[in-house]
């Protein structure tokens, strides 16, 4: 019997993509004002930045860091009048401040917080994690969240999880994990002998699942939660 549920927090209890591509557009749109280089441009390298980084530092919490993103940039794309640490503070400030839970996530949590203990994960910092769960007024159905900061790896590195599984001291047939990630979410859980649940919506909606990547549960909304839990 499920006693614990554990969210993954980004595309999982709100729209990730279409927020993170807002704000970068903003930013390049925010930068081309302190650079010889246009909004598209600048915009363009800053993928290729990202991207390159991302790949290089993958696996731990470093490759989420976004001042280290635009220090590299800022080199570049010649931006000498601005520090990066402005740039990620902008970067943060649109995100934060257009941040909505999805509606059904509103309506199930008050009846998941009576059936279960909750729980966060992330691959992002302290600090971020702290300021989305605020930002999505999320911040009092969760006994509390694991970041990549904390544990030093990121999903789907078993580590991450164990550590979750170690903190929360619940047996694992007990534990579920909930994520919009096959390759992150799902294969951390299911290698780290936890039951899932694939939220199949967003950008991995379309995605082909791989050894390691099967969910017990496929939820396409959180409506159909409860029901197929209590089908484990």
């Amino acid at each position: 019997m499920i006693e614990t549920i554990v969210f993954d927090i980004d595309g999982t209890l709100y729209n990730e993509t279409d927020l993170k591509a807002v704000a970068e557009l903003k930013v390049a749109r925010y930068l081309s004002d302190f650079s010889p280089y246009d909004a598209e441009e600048i915009y363009s390298k800053y993928r290729t930045v990202k991207d390159e980084y991302i790949k290089e530092h993958k696996g731990g919490p470093a490759a989420n860091d976004r001042t280290k993103w635009f220090e590299i940039l800022f080199k570049e794309m010649r931006i000498e009048k601005l520090d990066p640490k402005e740039a990620t503070d902008f970067y943060w400030e649109n995100i934060y401040t257009r941040m909505n839970p999805f509606e059904d996530v509103v309506d199930v949590l008050p009846e998941l917080q009576k059936r279960f203990d909750l729980y966060l994960m992330t691959d992002e910092s302290e600090e971020v994690y702290k300021n989305k769960i605020k930002s999505l007024k999320l911040d009092g159905f969760f006994s509390r969240g694991f970041t990549a900061e904390e544990v030093g790896v990121t999903k789907p590195n078993i580590r991450f999880f164990e550590y979750v599984i170690s903190k929360i001291n619940k047996d694992k047939e007990k534990i579920l994990i909930i994520g919009d990630n096959p390759s992150a979410d799902i294969r951390g859980g299911n290698a780290a002998g936890i039951r899932t649940a694939w939220l199949k919506r967003g950008k991995y909606n379309y995605y082909s699942l791989k050894d390691g990547d099967m969910p017990d549960i496929k939820i396409s909304n959180y409506i159909q939660l409860i029901k197929k839990i209590e089908k484990l």
